[in-house]
């Protein structure tokens, strides 16, 4: 059982109307198809802003105080089961992803399938960019905050500042298990709920865990996704360079889950040092684990299919995500993710703590890879034992996006000498990571049939 804040706060909505007629962040996905429904609601109450009182380490073991509070208005996204009887008791509560100045749910993209099988999700504007941004974002000049994309319904919005997000964060989780008058579950009650952030999320999950959940204790379990080797800052910025590296503490209560690409590892802090990815390794514990997935990049095809169509709906000036979608990363990463979440589901919830896996073969600051150029180690999939192609984390055309690089002819042919060898290896492989753990039964049933249809060298 946890504990939640005891803050008075203000949940308004649903939020309809706005120049637009739809939610920002909104997902370009068919939920309805899977029996949900998305609605949006406003939060409003003052926040807390939080001190170090001790010197951070490495070890996370990161404390603080409450130092100064502000009043403050956000928005939060809620998708659930529109059928009562689906909702399967858990919440996953993610901090939304604001590294290119506009909101995004990188999360329950690359979950959706799970999430869509009887969870509730709830997505955080708990960072001011997402919010109060008003142009000069990498993804396109078109890209801006929901103050600025839609005025006349985001007009009430007020964000004091990332200071406040942790204890806004806070608020939103405790405000899910005891709602007042404005239930934004819709009378759905949970008996879980799960934190989750990924990349610039992932850095403040991070922190979040380290400094701010033994203090609040509102959520179950934490999933940490695709961070590098570092924190996020207590205030305003993306990473806290100091300590290098920074470790999930381990005197935890609950369980925290990381989530790792190839990218992560080295490049995404910069390169090999004390900020990478490898440099914070730390073994499993009671309370802690981290699953290096193989073959996997921290953007791949699969979640860019899925923002693309939600940027090009939301701006009119977008960068064309689609021109990479053949060319970078098209890894096995949503199985696990979706993998990683039903373990941490059983696992807070009191069941077995998921597996452990090897982390993926690095030497000389470098990860180790095979005959073909796939990593060797961590967690193994289908797309990694029975190949067809190299699937890549680390920059190939653009950074952070990995690549797919097709095996040519010839080289299927030496693997594969028939369509059934193919699909006989591929079926032992997937079986293997299903007994693991890593991937889900229903999505090693769906991985099969696609192997079966597969048309290789085409």
């Amino acid at each position: 059982m946890t504990l939640h804040l005891n803050r008075s706060i203000s949940v308004a909505g649903p939020i309809v109307g706005g120049s637009h007629g739809f939610p920002g962040t909104s997902t370009s996905l068919d939920i309805s198809a899977a029996g949900y429904v998305e609605h949006e609601y406003f939060v409003s109450g003052n926040a807390a802003s939080y001190i170090a009182t001790n010197s951070w380490t490495s070890d996370g073991r990161w404390d603080v105080e409450e130092e100064s509070s502000a009043p403050y208005t956000t928005r939060i996204i809620v998708r659930t089961p529109t059928d009562p009887a689906k909702f399967n008791g858990t919440v996953l509560v993610e901090w939304l992803n604001v590294s290119g100045d506009t909101d995004i749910d990188v999360d329950f993209g690359h979950m959706n399938e799970e999430i869509t099988r009887g969870y509730a999700w709830v997505g955080v504007s708990a960072q001011a960019a997402g919010i109060t941004s008003t142009g000069g974002s990498a993804l396109g000049d078109g890209v801006v905050g929901l103050l600025t994309w839609d005025p006349e319904r985001y007009g009430n919005l007020d964000h004091p500042g990332d200071r406040y997000s942790y204890d806004i964060f806070s608020q939103v989780g405790a405000a899910l298990r005891s709602p007042g008058d404005v239930d934004p579950l819709g009378g759905l009650v949970p008996t879980q709920i799960l934190a989750a952030g990924q990349s610039q999320s992932g850095f403040r999950m991070l922190t979040y865990a380290n400094a701010v959940a033994p203090h609040a204790r509102v959520f179950d379990g934490l999933i940490v996704h695709a961070r590098g080797g570092i924190g996020a800052p207590l205030g305003d910025g993306m990473m806290l360079l100091d300590p290098a590296p920074a470790r999930v503490r381990t005197d935890l209560d609950v369980p925290v889950f990381q989530l790792i690409t190839e990218t992560e590892l080295f490049e995404l802090c910069g390169g090999p040092g004390p900020t990478s990815f490898a440099a914070a390794r730390q073994p499993d514990t009671d309370m802690i684990r981290t699953w290096e997935i193989a073959g996997t990049a921290h953007s791949d095809a699969y979640s860019l299919k899925i923002l693309h169509p939600q940027y090009v709906r939301q701006f009119v000036d977008i960068k064309n995500l689609a021109a990479l979608f053949d060319i970078v990363n098209d890894g096995p990463q949503r199985y696990v993710s979706c993998a990683a979440l039903r373990g941490l589901r059983e696992w807070a919830a009191g069941g077995s703590a998921p597996a452990s896996a090897p982390p993926i073969t690095t030497a000389d600051d470098a990860i180790v890879r095979d005959r073909h150029g796939n990593a060797l180690g961590g967690v193994r999939t289908p797309h990694l034992d029975v190949p067809l192609a190299v699937l890549t984390g680390e920059k190939v055309h653009v950074p952070t996006n990995g690549a797919t690089i097709p095996f040519d002819a010839s080289t299927l042919a030496t693997l594969y000498p028939t369509h059934e060898a193919y699909v006989t290896a591929f079926t032992e492989a997937t079986d293997r990571a299903v007994a693991g753990g890593f991937i889900l039964p229903e999505d090693g049933a769906v991985l099969i049939a696609e192997s079966a249809r597969q048309m290789l060298g085409e």
